[in-house]
């Protein structure tokens, strides 16, 4: 089965970002030289199947990708937790990172920003498209956030809480994310209530 490569999976990951973030995407597919059609058949290709899908531990991506860009072993007594991310070149600054335990069968993946890349983020007007990471975004910079729908893939929203300096009263609003990256933020229905999740 054939296996997508690094550059296949970052346009399947654009494909919903260019309903979601429209003129960003658009930016991008120009720089590459590719089209939104790309962007659906790497998803589908992606999606519906390849190898890369079914992979069970690091050794696989290493296998598909090549050497990863950094990677870090973590060891508590018998158990170790070994790190490995591949930078994306869509979106410098940022990597594909997967963690792998020892007892799991499948490592997990994140999107994360890379140790030495810039990140600025005071208030709720620096959220602009593309500008953090899920993880980021519940780091507590912000203020209170929490997850409101979805599960980290394409789709997930959640919401932060801000103090507005003029009325002092408490502001809420939704960040949009796909693939961990932010996508767009807007205010939150007046009808949402603010409902505080664990363990963020």
């Amino acid at each position: 089965m054939p296996v997508t490569t690094l550059y296949d999976y970052q346009l399947a990951m654009l494909h919903p970002m260019c309903t979601s973030a429209p003129a960003q995407a658009a930016e991008l597919l120009d720089r590459i030289g590719a089209t939104r059609s790309d962007t659906a058949i790497s998803e589908n290709r992606w999606f519906y199947g390849h190898a890369i899908n079914r992979f069970c531990s690091i050794a696989e991506y290493v296998t598909a990708w090549g050497a990863p860009d950094s990677s870090r072993v973590v060891r508590n007594g018998d158990h170790e937790t070994r790190y490995a991310g591949w930078d994306l070149p869509f979106w410098p600054g940022l990597q594909l990172e997967f963690m792998e335990f020892s007892n799991h069968l499948r490592p997990f993946k994140s999107l994360v920003r890379r140790h030495d890349a810039p990140q600025v983020r005071a208030s709720v007007a620096d959220l602009t498209p593309w500008s953090c990471t899920v993880g980021e975004f519940h780091d507590g910079t912000l203020g209170p956030t929490t997850a409101v729908d979805g599960f980290g893939g394409v789709g997930y929203l959640a919401a932060v809480r801000e103090l507005d300096p003029d009325s002092g009263a408490d502001r809420i609003y939704w960040a949009h994310f796909d693939h961990g990256l932010l996508q767009y933020v807007e205010p939150a229905p007046e009808a949402y209530i603010w409902e505080p999740t664990q363990n963020l």
